[in-house]
Formats: C-alpha cells, structure tokens, sequence
C-alpha cells in the first residue's frame, strides 16, 4: 500500500524552495561549491566519488539537542507538507542547510529518536515519495533518501528525521550499490541469500535491489529487506566489538543499502553521514578538501565503517 503524495507535491517542493531561498530561510551557496568527480580504482572495481567543499556548511550545528530542536516547531517559510503519512503523523519540510538544491526531509511530528531504526511506516513514506519523485521528474533526477542512525553515524539531530537529495548528473556520477545492484537479481531476504557486497571495496556495506516492478512490494517485503540488511549490519558491529549501534541507510526506487559504522569522524575532524558512504563527500572547508584528496575517499570510508565480509555466509544465529 502507498501512501498519498499530493500530485502537485514535486510543483510545491519547487516553488517553495525558490522562494526560501530568496527570503533567506534557507542556506545554501551552492553556486561558489567546487565539485571535483574522480573515478578511483579501487581492486578490480572502478568507484565513482564526488568531492564537495561547501562553506554554508559551516553554518549547520554538529551536534543538536532534544531541547533545541528545531524539527519540535518547524519553520512555517521551510513546511512543505503539514501532513503525510497514514495518520498524518509526518511532516515534510526543507533542510535549512541544504547540499544541493531542493534538499528535504520526513520528519516525525513527536520526539522520536534517531537512533530507532526506520519502522514500517516510515519505509512507506520513503518509498511513496520516492516514487512520486520519480514520476514527477520522469526520472531526469535521480532522487534518493538516507538515514543517519546512531551516536556514530554522522546524525546532527536527534529528532528521527530522513532526508532526500538528489545525485549528481549521471554521466559524472553513478554510485556503487546502484552499479551493484544492477548486477544482481532482485534480493530475496532470507538466510540462504546473501546481500550484495563490492569484495573491492574495504568496508562492509550490504546492498539488496528491489523489484523492478515496485507494485510488486508489499509492506511486508520492504520491512523483510531492512531488516536483512540491519541484521547483518548488526553482526558485523557486534564481531568487532562496537559498543554503540549506528549505521547509515541509503535508499533509491532500484536498491537499499546499510553500512555499519564504527567512527563519524575521520580523523577527528571530518565527518562522514550517508552521502560519504554513497560517495559524496562534503567538506566545510579547504582543509577537509585538501585532506579527502590526500588520504583518498576509499581510505577514509575503511576507518570510519568496518572490514568488508563479502563472501562470509549468515545463518539463524546472526543477530
């Protein structure tokens, strides 16, 4: 079952974004950003990788607190849905520190911590509204939703709250677990089936595609592959001893991925959310940038998550 997106939601998102950013509501000065693609070699495997320094970024607070929580009474000039969900139990509104353009997110409208996972409803808001942006845009961009869960996951509020973005141009940028998953037939989440992993890659990270037919996705199916992916990302935690349990999901209308986390910062200094994971990594100033070219994104994404285990079987005894 979906959930309803009003039809002209892709027109709201549009004009209201235009018009916060005009007002100054919104934070963005992404046309001085300096973007730099590489295609690294990594193994066998060739990986897309965007470098973004983005200095309204430093403008976005690092750590938020339940009782400075701005998603408890969301600016009405950055509210583009009062109500979504079955129950009207989400709102949708804009990121005020966006990373490109049209940056938003589900929130819920009580507290609820970001370090639960996604719940039933939750999947079906995300995947309703990614398949009313699909239509919307006839799939000239290419949306995708992300979960920062847990102390060690790049999160900057407590407050659950999942975001959509956008990727970058297509012929710059295709992300590993969508070059991934079109290798695979769609998942079956079960024991005997393991979820997709790059052996080239030195950090775990699990990917399932969807069906090609998304009406072929009952609810049931959509909680069945989170929580395949969870229980592995779970496992990996507890075999290297992390004492926190955090994560970063990724979602798009072909796949969803969960890498484990076992650090937010590199280096003390940059952190790293579920658009490092993906392959966008943002910097808030030259020093980070200069660092991520040195070091290399591959590199970094090996300290902050854990060793890959492609290749190593689960059973019932998993987490």
């Amino acid at each position: 079952m979906s959930l309803t997106v009003p039809t002209d939601f892709y027109e709201r998102l549009t004009d209201k974004y235009e018009e916060a950013v005009n007002n100054g509501h919104i934070i963005f000065n992404g046309g001085s950003a300096t973007t730099e693609s590489v295609k690294q070699k990594v193994g066998n495997s060739t990986i897309d990788f965007q470098l973004t320094l983005l200095k309204s970024l430093q403008h976005r607070p690092d750590n938020g607190t339940k009782a400075e929580n701005p998603f408890a009474k969301p600016e009405p000039e950055l509210t583009i849905l009062n109500n979504y969900g079955a129950t009207d139990e989400f709102r949708v509104v804009f990121n005020k520190f966006p990373v490109v353009p049209k940056h938003f997110m589900i929130i819920t409208k009580e507290f609820k911590s970001q370090n639960t996972p996604l719940a039933p409803n939750e999947l079906q808001g995300i995947l309703s509204m990614l398949r009313e942006l699909l239509k919307a845009t006839n799939n000239d961009e290419r949306w995708f939703a992300f979960y920062n869960s847990g102390p060690e996951s790049g999160a900057s509020q407590p407050h659950k709250h999942i975001q959509f973005m956008t990727f970058p141009d297509k012929n710059e940028f295709v992300a590993y677990p969508e070059q991934l998953a079109s290798t695979s037939e769609p998942f079956l989440p079960n024991v005997k089936q393991e979820p997709l992993q790059n052996p080239d890659l030195p950090f775990a990270h699990f990917v399932a595609r969807l069906p090609d037919n998304l009406d072929d996705l009952e609810n049931d199916d959509l909680n069945l592959f989170f929580a395949s992916l969870l229980q592995r990302s779970l496992t990996v935690s507890r075999q290297n001893d992390a004492d926190h349990i955090s994560y970063n999901f990724v979602m798009t209308t072909k796949y969803m991925m969960i890498v484990p986390r076992r650090s937010a910062l590199y280096k003390m200094k940059l952190g790293i959310n579920s658009c490092g994971v993906v392959g966008l990594v943002l910097c808030k100033n030259e020093e980070l940038f200069d660092l991520v070219k040195a070091d290399g994104p591959e590199n970094i994404l090996k300290e902050v998550g854990f060793p890959n285990t492609a290749g190593q079987g689960s059973d019932e005894y998993h987490y």
